[in-house]
């Protein structure tokens, strides 16, 4: 393993996207700025925002660091770096994956504080509000997933897709679960089997999405 090299690529990807992702994580603040006004209609339009700013990050970084590398021609250039398709993946998903956790992590957490300070429904929201983001990670790591290896803009659009589409679907279907519906209406968080499997359920699938991407492309022997 060529570490130094590895090293290398995922500090080009920082480098080049640091100001996209403070943006999207300042986008993400503000939104979260309009739940904690507490109004009915600044809530909703936190919460769109929010979840706009969580899935347009995930869909620029798939593109711009995977996809958008083949149509610029600049993989040529790392094509002749020495540089296996392994550690190239590894440095893509390495890359991609601090990109946008760093982020989502801090406002899955800042959400969280919001949603279990006084006045928020002692915490009613935090089971909806973890499986909700937790299946936007899932659904960017399906994106990365399909751009990693197809390398290709019309798979990864439909890819981002159908990740958008089940998401819509995800949402009407948990808000029509009963436990979830009556945490929700209640006063405090309501952990059951349910809540817990989902995220559970959530987590594996990212974990195996990029594993499925490591493995197909370390199978590969060149770039082309």
């Amino acid at each position: 393993m060529n570490y130094f090299m590895v090293k290398r690529l995922i500090l080009k990807d920082w480098y080049f996207q640091r100001g996209p992702i403070a943006a999207y994580t300042a986008g993400g603040l503000l939104a979260l700025a309009f739940i904690a006004l507490g109004s009915e209609a600044s809530f909703y339009a936190g919460t769109v925002l929010l979840l706009t700013v969580m899935i347009t990050m995930g869909i620029h970084l798939a593109m711009v660091t995977v996809v958008q590398e083949r149509s610029d021609h600049t993989l040529p250039f790392i094509m002749t770096l020495p540089i296996s398709p392994k550690e190239y993946t590894t440095a893509k998903i390495l890359a991609n994956l601090s990109l946008y956790l760093i982020p989502w992590a801090t406002l899955t957490i800042a959400a969280l504080l919001l949603f279990s300070s006084e006045g928020a429904r002692d915490g009613a929201l935090i089971p909806f509000t973890s499986i909700v983001l937790t299946q936007l990670l899932a659904s960017y790591c399906l994106l990365l997933t399909v751009a990693i290896v197809s390398e290709s803009q019309g798979w990864t659009i439909t890819a981002m897709a159908i990740a958008n589409l089940f998401l819509q679907g995800f949402l009407y279907w948990l808000n029509h679960q009963p436990n979830i519906a009556r945490g929700m209406k209640g006063h405090g968080a309501v952990w059951d089997q349910m809540s817990v499997t989902l995220i559970v359920v959530e987590l594996l699938v990212s974990v195996l999405l990029l594993s499925l991407a490591f493995v197909l492309q370390s199978r590969k022997r060149d770039f082309v």
